[in-house]
């Protein structure tokens, strides 16, 4: 039987209560080094939640010599279940694959004083990524909703609140859903259409109006719940397709409210992801009606040709420096291409499925798009050096955009696809391994001062990285090379969940959809303004800067909130590892 969730464990309470200080100035929670294991004799960094059997399972240890000795141990018991030996400050336990239980691991190594430290306990189960991810990932986006999710809002004026054009959360929820729609369709259904829709458009909901994108916002609300509904029992991925891409719909002018020079308009990348959707109608009809089908279809082709030539944007030449950031945290400004606002290559995918849906319509236009993404991705080609890691890390959470397109087309139009694209994929594979080869299997920005994005929160890119390297890995021939993607790929989850220099894990409140984790994000975003996305569950709040490594845990801190962006990539690259442990890639329909 599954094991969903799992009961909190009195270990994290204790913690709290015994470590938990307040930062009055910031509004934010700070933990007590005497309490922290990071600041132990024999650090022992782990994923929190667990492993999948079949996957890689590896662990830190930053401060054990070359040749120290681990033994793997269920959780309270004396009696080694594994035993290895650590080189490069990594131990890896992947030969290891009990059965399915509720067993909690532990490693212990020898520490300084020849006691056994003990790590934090942990799983070890086949399918634990859908087990423990996919519904707090939903969770996530169900509570994100504007007006009608946590928050009577809309910060920045999207369907998500801080939501943006570039957010890309339709096209991971169709994929989400394409990668295993019998779980999806299993899954609690949260969303009740019916209800929302009286309580929204009431003259005495209290929607809170102060946020940038606020104004008149519930107008637009009014105006999708005059659109046909889903059906009652769709799933929530369903329903949430239907919310994203039906706002868009009745109201497809935004702006990013992070002073994006890109002002307000209908963005290419907003109508690009309801392309995702018509695509998918085959799969998607069974929920939404046909009303729905045909005004995504008529929005996409009536606004499409901005999307039919390169982006001056992708351009590497207006991307700015590391020394041309402001210091601290920037907030706002140009960041590009550190947003993540105009990854290289977004409209590759995009114009291909626009390709397909054309020739299902029949339509004497359908050539257009597949020529567009072909020129877009030799474009790519031409213009796109990888050791620059502005066009690769750099473009944080989206670079999701770039090379799953870049292989989607080798993969699905290999005749049309330009000279050079494997070969172009291959060379990524190259700088990323090259730079992952360090004690946390972690994919650097560069090999000098960068390990994370230079200024930003890096949990975006983390979150991403799995369906990039995934989508690499599909193309390379080099067993070798595909089996260290699949350990870097590995890595950046346990990474999010707590094998980093901070022992920390990405949720900053891991009672809201993260049971197993024994600490979460030490550093809080003040609550109460923006997006109040921390009253979201499932939320992934931060990951170490370059400050704390190589193993550093007293480094400074960076900003620390959740991001719907970061939950789209989250999605995402869930779906890819659920394509590629089905032996299969991204579908066809």
């Amino acid at each position: 039987m599954p094991l969903l969730r799992s009961p909190r464990r009195p270990g994290l309470v204790q913690f709290l209560l015994a470590g938990l200080q307040v930062c009055p100035l910031l509004g934010l929670a700070a933990v007590a080094t005497e309490s922290d294991p990071a600041f132990g004799q024999q650090p022992i960094a782990v994923n929190q939640v667990g492993y999948e059997t079949g996957r890689p399972k590896r662990f830190t240890a930053p401060k054990a010599a070359d040749d120290t000795p681990f033994t793997l141990h269920a959780a309270n018991e004396s009696t080694a279940v594994f035993q290895g030996r650590i080189t490069g400050s990594i131990g890896d336990f992947s030969a290891f694959q009990p059965a399915d239980s509720s067993v909690r691991y532990r490693v212990k190594v020898p520490a300084a004083d020849g006691a056994p430290a003990a790590s934090d306990p942990f799983l070890i189960r086949a399918d634990l990524y859908r087990e423990q991810f996919w519904q707090p990932a939903v969770d996530f986006l169900n509570d994100a909703r504007s007006a009608t999710g946590t928050h009577a809002s809309a910060y920045g004026g999207c369907p998500w609140r801080d939501g943006t054009y570039y957010d890309a959360i339709l096209p991971a929820l169709v994929l989400f859903y394409l990668a295993d729609p019998a779980r999806v369709e299993s899954m609690p259904k949260q969303i009740d259409w019916a209800a929302d829709k009286p309580r929204a458009i009431a003259p005495e909901f209290n929607f809170i109006d102060k946020d940038p994108g606020g104004k008149g916002f519930m107008n637009s609300v009014r105006a999708y719940y005059d659109l046909e509904a889903p059906a009652a029992d769709a799933p929530d991925v369903v329903k949430l397709i239907h919310w994203g891409a039906g706002f868009y719909l009745v109201n497809p002018l935004t702006q990013d409210p992070s002073s994006d020079p890109d002002k307000w308009r209908v963005h290419p990348q907003t109508v690009e992801q309801v392309a995702y959707v018509i695509w998918a109608w085959p799969t998607l009809k069974k929920w939404l009606p046909e009303s729905f089908y045909q005004r995504c279809r008529d929005f996409c082709f009536g606004n499409w040709r901005p999307s039919l030539a390169v982006s001056p944007w992708w351009e590497p030449k207006t991307y700015l420096t590391p020394a041309d950031l402001k210091e601290g945290n920037p907030m706002g400004g140009l960041l590009h291409p550190y947003k993540g606002r105009h990854a290289p290559g977004h409209s590759i995918v995009p114009n291909l499925l626009m390709h397909e849906v054309a020739k299902r319509e029949g339509r004497d236009d359908a050539a257009i798009y597949l020529e567009a993404a072909v020129k877009q991705a030799d474009w790519c080609i031409m213009n796109l050096d990888w050791n620059d890691p502005r066009t690769t890390k750099g473009h944080r959470m989206s670079e999701h955009r770039t090379i799953p397109n870049l292989v989607w087309l080798l993969q699905k139009y290999p005749r049309e696809a330009p000279a050079g694209l494997k070969e172009k994929i291959n060379a990524w594979v190259d700088v990323a391994l090259s730079r992952s080869d360090n004690l946390w299997d972690y994919r650097r920005y560069d090999l000098q001062e960068h390990w994370s994005i230079p200024k930003l929160n890096d949990v975006g890119n983390l979150i991403s990285f799995p369906a990039i390297a995934t989508a690499a890995g599909w193309v390379t021939d080099d067993p070798v090379k595909k089996a260290r993607l699949d350990q870097i790929s590995t890595a950046a989850i346990d990474h999010i969940f707590g094998r980093n220099p901070r022992l920390a894990a990405a949720p900053a409140k891991p009672e809201m959809g993260f049971p197993e984790v024994e600490r979460g994000w030490p550093k809080h975003h003040k609550e109460g303004i923006c997006a109040r996305l921390e009253l979201c569950r499932g939320s992934l709040s931060a990951a170490p800067g370059s400050e704390m490594f190589p193993f550093n845990p007293e480094g400074a801190y960076r900003h620390a909130e959740g991001w719907v962006n970061y939950g789209a990539a989250w999605c995402l690259s869930l779906a890819y590892l659920r394509f590629d442990s089905a032996s299969q890639t991204t579908p066809s329909l």
